[in-house]
């Protein structure tokens, strides 16, 4: 336990921690008495504690976080010195003769049991990032930096625990300069997002979904992609995560349902034949934590683009937080006029019983229930056979259309349609294109 001059440092007001800068002073202390340090350092976070801070209020989070604290110094009292290094991240700093495993274990052990507070019972989960001095550092702060470093490797791969390596520091300060210009990207262009003008980074792409039962383009997925001035394109994969962490998801968000509305509403005009497409938009989770302002966004998007509503398909991913809030959320979207669809269906954590209850129009079956139908060569086709009928008459029991995604062969599409699948989204029909193709792909299509 941390011992010279520990009630001169300055503490945390909640938590009763040393703060960040305390710690580098404490570790700075250590450094000069003795020169030679072995320390292992574990950096903490708290890793749904911004959906809980979200969802329960500022008050109740505060509580969240000062219990998280009583229970991690009543967990290592024998800890060299235990800070919070900001929001919900910690540092426990420990003398290389404790055995990490044990601590580990100690850790992981407490994050899977409930905080029971003002009659909520909630359940965080953790991810840990570990440095030691194995690897040589020059002061015992570095370690500190390492610790964090590792733990940003964890939350990239969505691990619980990662471990620091040399190699992981470049990684580190890519994700970290890709943070930052994300931050900059959006907050300079911020008027542009709010008004859905184009700017030059972010853009949207469009791919198909076709009715294969009447050969016409029943909707486009609205994909968005970031065109980063040095990287080039950036994954979603990456930069929307990214988003989500910092708190600017729903800036984007709002952005992408006004660009997307914009987009759709001058769709199939110079093809009078058919009925003109509707427009798929994908909205994250985080977004529903302000729904007020989901909510204004759209309507707003429908008021200024004209756009029957009819055409908007809001898109949510499965999961296991379906709340009465979120059912009732939906429901007043569905009361603009708009459709809702599930997306990744038969991948998620939801019961049927939860399901049931979401007021759905569509349900998005996931590539990987169908995937194995478009391999000639399977090794059982009679088994992925069944399992994509049964996700379909699953679909078809809810009463709600069913849009399978990811067919990217004649062949598959074929199995599917043979299935009863009728509106199909995949390569087989286009890959993702930019909005100035898209009145020309729906003028030149022909199914078959």
């Amino acid at each position: 336990m941390l011992d010279r001059d520990v009630d001169t440092l300055q503490k945390d007001e909640l938590t009763g921690f040393l703060t960040r800068h305390s710690l580098q002073s404490a570790l700075q202390q250590l450094a000069d008495d003795n020169g030679a340090f072995k320390l292992t350092v574990f950096a903490v976070e708290v890793s749904r504690f911004g959906v809980v801070n979200s969802s329960v209020g500022p008050g109740i989070a505060d509580k969240v976080i000062a219990t998280v604290a009583k229970r991690l110094r009543k967990m290592f009292p024998t800890a060299f010195a235990i800070a919070r290094l900001h929001g919900d991240h910690f540092g426990v700093v420990f003398n290389h003769d404790n055995s990490v495993s044990e601590n580990l274990d100690h850790l992981l052990d407490f994050s899977q049991r409930p905080i029971a507070i003002r009659g909520e019972a909630i359940v965080l989960s953790v991810r840990v990032g570990i440095a030691d001095t194995q690897i040589e550092f020059e002061t015992p702060y570095d370690l500190v930096n390492a610790a964090e470093i590792a733990l940003l490797h964890s939350k990239k791969t969505m691990t619980k625990v990662s471990h620091f390596e040399k190699n992981m520091i470049n990684d580190a300060r890519t994700l970290h300069q890709l943070e930052n210009d994300l931050r900059i990207s959006l907050v300079t262009k911020a008027p542009e997002l709010h008004k859905a003008i184009s700017n030059s980074e972010f853009e949207l792409f469009y791919q198909p979904i076709v009715d294969t039962k009447t050969g016409t383009i029943h909707a486009f997925e609205a994909l968005l992609r970031w065109n980063h001035p040095k990287r080039g394109m950036v994954s979603p994969a990456v930069f929307i995560p990214l988003a989500e962490q910092i708190h600017v998801m729903s800036v984007l968000g709002n952005w992408i349902i006004r660009r997307a509305c914009a987009d759709a509403v001058s769709w199939g005009k110079s093809n009078v034949e058919n009925i003109p497409p509707s427009v798929s938009i994908n909205v994250s989770p985080i977004q529903f934590l302000e729904f007020d302002l989901l909510y204004s966004t759209l309507n707003a998007a429908i008021a200024e683009t004209g756009i029957s509503p009819q055409k908007i398909k809001i898109e949510i991913t499965e999961s296991a937080n379906f709340s009465t809030s979120m059912r009732d959320n939906l429901r007043k979207i569905k009361n603009l006029g708009c459709q809702v669809a599930l997306d990744d269906f038969g991948t998620g954590y939801s019961s049927i019983a939860q399901l049931v209850q979401l007021p759905l129009d569509y349900v998005k079956i996931d590539r990987s229930l169908v995937q194995e139908l478009e391999d000639k060569a399977s090794p059982d086709p009679a088994r992925a056979t069944k399992l994509a009928r049964s996700v379909l008459n699953l679909a078809a029991s809810l009463e709600v259309n069913s849009i399978v995604e990811g067919i990217e062969t004649p062949y598959g599409l074929n199995q599917v349609n043979l299935l009863g699948a009728e509106l199909i989204q995949g390569y087989v029909f286009s890959k993702p294109i930019p909005a100035s193709e898209v009145e020309a792909f729906i003028s030149n299509f022909k199914l078959g």
